[in-house]
């Protein structure tokens, strides 16, 4: 027999136990309160330490840059007192001219291949020894005192690790194709090369490329690049667009939410590496928009700085305009107060094509004041889009393209047209071709150059590096027929960039020129049509290689063979996207350049315009 103990509680100790209870939950649910207060609490100062970490590093940004302003200033008043000194011990130049205010009509640029130099004209500093120069064409003037821009910082020697070969021929051999994120070394320059996309894999893509050599591919502290992927060369299903890269790591990140006026037409901020500019020409129902905008790569965020369309164009553009776009060579200039110049045409049904070309009604303008600068009567209206005018990086020039006056692409010149940066006023003709491929630059002096290859000046003043100098209309051959040492006529398929903004002084070159070398067995003739085919043993002297280029010594430093030959002059279908687009980052102590690797085997190579165009890095 089983026996159940019962146990009774007292009805007042079961309300104590109750009144317990109560008051540990009331305890409990006090603590989860606690708890998530200090959750957020933890939140915010995460938050707030972010933002100051982000407030700290623009500080130091912009501490940078004051240091660096510093550094310029002292810089100048260094100049100042050198030339004040100077000034006190000689006696001044006789002959000298001044431009003269106000002008408004120039004189007719001289035809093609009869430019002689003015007598009296005189320069304010002498080209590196060695290199012939041409002084500027008659009706040119020298800029009035006071108008030099404040000479730059010298800048990274980017030469440091790279040897002078001078028109030695340097031997071609055999480099496999690297695969993407391998290194590897160019067996007849030793340069480290190293592949970064697989654009038939990472895109389905035939090619990631830079953009063109004059574009902003890097931005101001080079932790990212921007690499254009082109619709025309998709395969079924791929993705094209502007793809963003880390400057760091090389890896993919993003593709841009971007739609500027042509595939190169954007912009870096020389200030915040978040920020790219662009012109964004676009409808909405059947209103057209343009507006130059910036957007923050990171955020995706945008930002209207100046709509230009429906109505923020300046009096006189025709009536209709459609949209607006930059010119060539695509640079931007930054003036003395920190203003970026754009150089710009506005194009629409009541403006007719020039030329065969999209005809545009060219102006400049002043991001930051929001002014326009019309050119005088010099410049007819309309031009054609390859003949925009373009600022100076000093923002105190505007170059033109003269050729549309007879035709572009139809009839080579010899003169380009400078106009003052605020006024739109002429102020000289200098012999040089921009037709040609070329970019905007500066010398330690802070004087304005244009820098390229030049094919149709008078014998002896062709070559792959000419510079102008837009201050003194001098020009100087650098690489070419009558440099030192000689190189001959220019190799053809030559692209210039001096993207190098931060260290301006300094433009990379890459020439295509004959896929089978300059010749054989250690033994080119510099400037010769070189190999007639494929080759034993070849050499080359420029045909196939990449150039960096001093400018203010004239010194260049032959360094790679980019071995890409889809674009090569000669190829039964040539493939654009081929050719050598050589990109400096801002500091120029890194170049990408694009190649199709058809050159694996110089003795032999393979011409395919339908091969894949990958992108490669060079740590100069």
């Amino acid at each position: 027999m089983t026996t159940i103990l019962s146990v009774q509680i007292p009805i007042p100790q079961i309300d104590v136990l109750n009144q317990e209870l109560a008051s540990l939950k009331q305890t409990l649910a006090q603590q989860a309160a606690d708890l998530a207060a200090v959750k957020t609490e933890i939140s915010l100062a995460e938050t707030t330490a972010t933002n100051t970490l982000t407030s700290l590093n623009l500080e130091v940004s912009n501490l940078a840059g004051q240091v660096a302003s510093l550094g310029t200033s002292l810089t100048t008043v260094s100049v100042a007192l050198k030339s004040l000194l100077s000034s006190s011990t000689s006696a001044p130049t006789s002959g000298n001219t001044t431009s003269s205010s106000g002008t408004s009509t120039a004189p007719s640029p001289a035809s093609s291949g009869t430019t002689t130099p003015s007598s009296g004209t005189t320069t304010t500093s002498n080209p590196p020894t060695g290199n012939t120069t041409t002084a500027p064409s008659s009706g040119s003037t020298t800029p009035s005192s006071g108008t030099t821009t404040t000479p730059p910082s010298s800048g990274t020697n980017i030469s440091a690790n790279l040897k002078d070969y001078g028109a030695k021929p340097v031997n071609f051999s055999a480099l496999p194709k690297p695969a993407k994120g391998q290194t590897v070394i160019d067996p007849d320059f030793g340069t480290k090369i190293t592949r970064i996309t697989d654009c038939v894999a990472d895109f389905k893509n035939l090619c990631a490329a830079p953009a063109y050599p004059t574009a902003m591919a890097w931005n101001c502290d080079d932790s990212y690049f921007i690499l254009y992927v082109p619709g025309s060369t998709a395969q079924t299903g791929g993705q094209q667009g502007w793809a963003l890269y880390s400057g760091k790591t090389y890896q993919f990140v993003t593709f841009l939410d971007i739609n500027p006026a042509d595939v190169e037409q954007f912009y870096w901020d020389h200030q915040d590496p978040k920020v790219l500019r662009y012109i964004d020409n676009h409808q909405m129902g059947s209103q057209n928009l343009s507006d130059l905008t910036s957007i923050n790569v990171e955020t995706g965020a945008k930002t209207i700085i100046h709509s230009f369309l429906p109505n923020g164009l300046p009096t006189g553009c025709p009536a209709n305009t459609q949209g607006v776009r930059c010119g060539y060579p695509f640079a931007l200039g930054v003036n003395a107060n920190g203003d970026r110049i754009w150089g710009l045409g506005a194009f629409g049904p009541s403006v007719p094509n020039v030329a065969g070309e999209l005809g545009v009604w060219v102006f400049g303008f002043n991001e930051t004041t929001k002014a326009f600068i019309l050119y005088d009567s010099t410049i007819p209206q309309p031009q054609a889009r390859g003949s925009t005018p373009f600022p100076s990086v000093s923002g105190k020039y505007f170059v033109w393209n003269s050729a549309a006056a007879s035709g572009l692409n139809s009839t080579p010149t010899t003169n380009a047209g400078v106009f003052d940066g605020t006024t739109g006023k002429f102020l000289r003709w200098i012999q040089f071709d921009t037709n040609e491929h070329c970019d905007t630059a500066k010398n330690s002096q802070g004087q304005d150059l244009v820098v390229g290859s030049q094919f149709s000046r008078n014998t002896g003043g062709n070559g792959n590096v000419i510079v102008a100098n837009l201050e003194t209309g001098v020009v100087s051959n650098f690489v070419g027929e009558s440099s030192n040492p000689v190189f001959g006529y220019p190799a053809t398929g030559s692209l210039s960039g001096s993207t190098a903004w931060k260290n301006p002084s300094w433009v990379a070159t890459g020439m295509i020129g004959n896929i089978y070398g300059t010749g054989s067995n250690g033994v080119a003739t510099p400037g010769s049509n070189g190999n007639s085919g494929p080759t034993a043993n070849p050499c080359t002297v420029l045909d196939q290689e990449l150039m960096l280029t001093n400018l203010n010594t004239g010194e260049s430093f032959r360094f790679a063979h980019h071995r890409s030959t889809g674009n090569w002059s000669n190829a039964p279908q040539s493939n654009y996207w081929a050719q050598p687009n050589v990109t400096l980052s801002s500091d120029g102590t890194k170049l990408l350049v694009q190649s199709d690797w058809g050159n694996e085997n110089p003795a032999s190579p393979t011409v395919n315009p339908s091969a894949a165009v990958d992108t490669y890095l060079i740590e100069l």
